[in-house]
């Protein structure tokens, strides 16, 4: 199998996509590049100029990328921040995770037009390990 991060993946009205990694921190680093890949469509032209940090916590693995990938969100359709690069600093097995991200002030004419998410639903959410030995998650946006 090769390296990918994500595929895009069809619902009957949202967007969805299914993510992989190595580890549960790969998972939510591809999380979210997976999902700034849908809503930038001049994904690679968004700059590592601004720094954003958090610290989550939740009941359980899925929650938990469901409420940073929301966090991020918000820092999108609100402060109108896109993101390009994604670490975790911390994740523990009680559902706790600190992430900082990169990106940069949305610019219409650099980044072009957004897809606007309302939101990462619940729907369907599981995180397993499929036959390659890989984190793997199936994610939908509320378009």
């Amino acid at each position: 199998m090769t390296e990918k991060k994500f595929e895009f993946i069809n619902h009957t009205a949202d967007i969805g996509i299914r993510v992989y990694g190595k580890t549960l921190e790969e998972l939510f680093i591809n999380s979210a590049f997976g999902m700034y890949n849908v809503i930038c469509e001049k994904f690679k032209k968004i700059l590592p100029k601004q720094k954003y940090k958090n610290t989550i916590t939740s009941f359980d693995n899925e929650s938990l990328i469901i409420s940073s990938l929301n966090d991020l969100l918000y820092q999108t359709f609100v402060n109108k921040i896109l993101f390009c690069n994604f670490e975790v600093k911390n994740f523990q097995s009680d559902h706790l995770i600190t992430f900082v991200c990169y990106g940069e002030e949305y610019n219409k004419n650099k980044h072009g037009h957004l897809i606007e998410l309302k939101s990462v639903t619940f729907h369907n959410i599981k995180i397993k390990k499929n036959s390659y030995g890989l984190f793997e998650t199936t994610i939908i946006f509320d378009t």
